[in-house]
C-alpha cells in the first residue's frame, strides 16, 4: 500500500513529514496579529473572535474530521485535503473582512484535522504495533510541539521581509510538497479503516452549543469584566444547562459521542484532571509574550527567536521521557521531574521580570520549560489513554481535549488576562498614591525631568505636564511588572505542589500500562 520497505526509515521519516503542515496550519500566522489587525481594522471584540473561532471550529470538527477519515480512501484524501488546503489558505489572502479572512482560516482548520488522520494513517498501519505506545507518542508529542515553535519563527521571520501575506506564501509551499510525497509514498487507493459510517449527530450539534458558549466567554468574558455583566452570568448558567441536555441525549444514544463508560475506568478522571493542571501551567506563556512586546518592546522576529530555546528542552527531554517509559520506569518519576521543571520555569522568571532585561535572560528559563513539556505532555496522554477500549477512545480524547485545550489554554487563558488586569490596577493605585511631596524620591525624578523638557525648549506649564506624564509612564511599567511577578509566584507554588502530593501519598509507583491507540494519539 506505502511505498518503501517496512521500517524504512526513509518511509518513516517522509510519513512524518507529511503531518508537519496540518498540525501548523493556525501557528503560522501566530506572530503577525497586529499586522492582521491593522490590515482590517476590526474592533478589539472582532479581533478577538477572528482569533478564537478558528481554533475553537478545528476542535469541533475533530470527532467528525476522524469518522469521515476512516471511510476515505486514504491516497486521495491526503491529496485531497492538500489542495484544499491551498485553496483555503491561499482565499484568505484575497478576504475583503475580517469575517471572510476568519471564514477561509476555519476552513484550514477544518481539512487539517483530517489532514492529520490521513497523514497518520500509514504510521499506526506500518509501525504499529511494532513501535511500543510510548515511542510513537513521544515522537508525535515532538513533531507537534516542535514544529509549532518553529512554524511560529519561521512565519514571524518571512513576515519581517514583507508583510503578513509571506506566512500564507510559507505554508502553501508545505501544502504542495504533501501533495509531492503523498503522490510518492502513498501508492495504493484504499481505505484500511473503513467501518460502518455511524455518527452522533445530535450530540455533536450539542458540543459544537457548548464550545459557542465557552467562545463567548474567552473573547468577551474580560471586556465585560465577567460575573458583573448579566449576560456573563447567562453564560455560565447556560453551559450547565447544556452539559445536562448532553446527559439526557446519553441515555437515548446507543453511541454518544463522549459516552460517560469512559469514566468508570479509574484512569480517566485523574487523566483529565492532570491534563486541566498542565495546559494551566503551560497557558503562563502569554504572560512572557507580552513582556517581551509590550514592556521590553522586542519585535515578533526577536521574540520568535527567543521562543526557539524552548527546541532545546524538548530535543532534550522528549526523546529522554520517551526512553524511560519505554523502560518502564515508574510515573511517579516522570511527574515529579516534569513539574518540577515548570517550577524552576516559572520561579526563574519571577526574578527577572525588570526593565532593560536582555533576551538571553530568557534562554534559561524556557529551556526548563521546553524540559517541562517534553516530561508531562507524553505521559498524560499516554495515561489517559491506559486501558481504555478502541470503542471508547473518541470519548477519551475528547474528555482530554476539552479539559487541557478548552478550559484550561483558551478558558484560563481569558481568566488569566482578567486577573493580571485587575491585579495591574491595584499596583498603579498603590504606586500612585506614594507620587506625593512626602515621596523626596519621586519628588525629584519628577524635578529633574521636568528640567530636561524645559531644557528642550519646553514652556513651565508644558515641561510640568510632560514630566508628569512620563512618571505616570513608568508607574504603568512598574504596576505591570509586579502584576507578572505575582502571577509566577503563585505559578510556582501551583507546580511544586503536585510533588509534595505524589511523594507524600506515594501515588504512581508503577510503570505505564497497555494502551491502544484509537483513533490517533492525540
Amino acid at each position: 500500500m506505502f511505498a518503501g520497505k517496512k521500517g524504512s526509515v526513509f518511509t518513516l521519516t517522509g510519513l512524518y513529514i507529511l503531518t508537519i503542515p496540518f498540525f501548523n496550519g493556525l501557528n503560522v500566522t501566530t506572530y503577525d496579529n497586529s499586522q492582521i489587525l491593522g490590515h482590517f481594522g476590526p474592533s478589539t471584540t472582532a479581533f478577538s473572535y477572528a482569533v478564537y473561532v478558528p481554533i475553537f471550529v478545528m476542535l469541533a470538527f475533530l470527532p467528525l474530521g476522524l469518522k469521515l477519515g476512516k471511510q476515505i480512501k486514504v491516497r486521495t484524501m491526503i491529496l485531497s485535503v492538500s489542495f484544499l488546503s491551498l485553496i483555503f489558505n491561499t482565499a484568505s489572502l484575497f478576504a475583503p473582512t475580517i469575517a471572510w479572512f476568519v471564514l477561509c482560516r476555519s476552513l484550514l482548520a477544518m481539512v487539517s484535522v483530517i489532514g492529520i488522520f490521513a497523514s497518520m494513517v500509514p504510521i499506526l498501519l506500518k509501525y504499529n504495533p511494532a513501535l511500543n505506545m510510548a515511542l510513537l507518542y513521544g515522537i508525535f508529542q515532538f513533531i507537534q510541539k516542535g514544529s509549532q515553535h518553529l512554524y511560529q519563527y519561521l512565519g514571524a521571520h518571512f513576515v519581517s521581509f514583507h508583510n503578513w501575506t509571506f506566512g500564507i506564501y510559507f505554508l502553501n509551499v508545505n501544502f504542495l510538497i504533501c501533495i509531492l510525497l503523498a503522490w510518492y509514498f502513498y501508492k495504493a487507493d484504499v481505505a484500511p479503516m473503513k467501518t460502518k459510517f455511524q455518527f452522533d449527530w445530535r450530540g455533536w450539534i450539542i458540543l459544537i452549543l457548548f464550545f459557542a458558549i465557552i467562545l463567548f466567554l474567552c473573547a468577551e468574558g474580560q471586556t465585560r469584566n465577567w460575573f458583573s455583566d448579566p449576560k456573563i452570568t447567562l453564560a455560565f448558567a447556560v453551559l450547565f444547562i447544556v452539559a445536562g441536555i448532553y446527559l439526557l441525549h446519553v441515555r437515548f444514544t446507543a453511541e454518544p459521542l463522549i459516552n460517560p463508560d469512559v469514566y468508570k475506568y479509574k484512569n480517566v478522571i485523574p487523566g483529565a484532571f492532570l491534563m486541566f493542571y498542565i495546559g494551566l501551567i503551560n497557558g503562563t506563556g502569554s504572560v512572557v509574550t507580552g513582556y517581551m512586546t509590550n514592556i521590553l518592546g522586542f519585535d515578533p522576529v526577536l521574540g520568535a527567536v527567543t521562543h526557539l530555546s524552548l527546541l532545546i528542552g524538548l530535543c532534550i527531554s522528549i526523546p529522554l521521557s520517551t526512553y524511560l517509559l519505554y523502560k518502564r520506569i515508574y510515573l511517579a518519576t516522570i511527574w515529579v521531574i516534569g513539574f518540577a521543571c515548570y517550577g524552576i520555569y516559572h520561579i526563574t522568571l519571577f526574578f527577572r521580570f525588570y526593565p532593560g532585561i536582555d533576551a538571553s535572560d530568557f534562554y534559561l528559563p524556557l529551556i526548563f520549560k521546553g524540559f517541562g513539556m517534553g516530561f508531562l505532555f507524553p505521559v498524560s496522554l499516554l495515561y489517559i489513554s491506559e486501558g481504555i477500549p478502541p470503542f471508547l477512545s473518541t470519548s477519551r480524547m475528547m474528555t482530554g481535549i476539552i479539559a487541557q485545550a478548552v478550559f484550561a489554554s483558551l478558558l484560563g487563558g481569558a481568566v488569566l488576562g482578567t486577573f493580571i488586569s485587575n491585579m495591574n490596577v491595584q499596583h498603579k493605585t498603590g504606586l500612585s498614591q506614594q507620587l506625593s511631596p512626602l515621596n523626596k524620591q519621586a519628588e525629584q525624578q519628577l524635578e529633574n525631568s521636568k528640567r530636561q523638557f524645559l531644557f528642550m525648549g519646553l514652556s513651565d506649564a508644558e515641561a510640568q505636564k510632560k514630566a508628569e506624564k512620563s512618571l505616570s509612564s513608568q508607574t504603568s511599567q512598574t504596576s505591570m511588572l509586579l502584576a507578572y511577578k505575582d502571577i509566577y509566584l503563585v505559578m510556582s507554588a501551583v507546580c511544586f505542589l503536585p510533588i509534595f502530593i505524589i511523594l507524600l501519598f506515594k501515588l504512581w509507583r508503577r510503570p505505564i500500562g497497555r494502551v491502544e491507540v484509537e483513533p490517533i494519539p492525540i
